[in-house]
């Protein structure tokens, strides 16, 4: 009986470090797709131009002149 008990928990040992192997392996492959989902919306948002609500104009950065300077 005893080495029925020893061995279901060394069974369970190696099927719990199995399961976090596997585990370890599906989160590197889903982070690797999520940087390279990640990549090509920025490399794609790059061509396209920001909204601005209606009503807005563009805003020129210009050099503001006060009248003390």
């Amino acid at each position: 009986m005893t080495a029925i008990t020893f061995n279901a928990a060394r069974q369970k040992l190696d099927i719990q470090g199995q399961l976090k192997t596997v585990l370890a392996a599906f989160r590197e492959m889903l982070d690797a797709f999520v940087s390279n989902r990640m990549r090509l919306a920025v490399a794609e948002a790059g061509h396209i131009r920001p909204r601005r609500p209606k009503g807005t104009h563009s805003q020129s950065i210009r050099r503001q002149t006060f009248p003390w300077t």
